[in-house]
């Protein structure tokens, strides 16, 4: 009998252990340092391009890490920054691809739950899994400029 309690023991110890192992996960998460690097990058790619841009990071939920608005931008600018980064993120994708698609008449669900599916929102992917997203509103290069904004933190050139 003590056998089979012990063994029964070792059993549902062993299953809790596997279960608390399989019930979290380890997430890359963007650090507030990561974002005002992706925001100094996207102003200073401004700066250089003559353009005025709202840029926006947000994390994996959208809560907002960081913005700036440049001198000049108005209030749509800024919005569409904040905007755009959350629906990145939403959505795991560039938000050029879900204006892409609402364009040409496919998939409408980005407008039915009020996200922004407008280019310029990009997700940050890190092993395949969502580390943040970032947004920039304003009249060119918007996509490039959030580019350059996560190259800045992958180390890419």
């Amino acid at each position: 009998m003590k056998k089979l309690l012990v063994g029964a023991a070792l059993v549902l110890f062993s299953a809790s252990t596997a279960f608390a192992q399989s019930a979290f996960v380890d997430r890359k998460l963007l650090s507030t340092d990561a974002a005002r690097t992706i925001v100094d990058t996207c102003v200073a790619f401004a700066a250089e391009h003559n353009l005025t841009l709202g840029v926006a990071v947000v994390d994996i939920s959208g809560v907002l890490l960081d913005f700036h608005m440049m001198q000049g931008g108005g209030a749509t600018t800024s919005e569409t920054a904040i905007l755009k980064a959350k629906t990145a993120a939403h959505w795991r994708r560039p938000t050029t691809v879900l204006e892409e698609t609402v364009m040409s008449g496919g998939n409408q669900a980005s407008i039915w739950i009020n996200d922004f599916p407008k280019g310029g929102g990009l997700p940050i992917m890190v092993d395949g899994q969502l580390a943040g997203a970032v947004g920039v509103g304003g009249p060119d290069m918007q996509d490039e400029c959030a580019q350059a904004g996560i190259d800045a933190i992958m180390g890419a050139s």
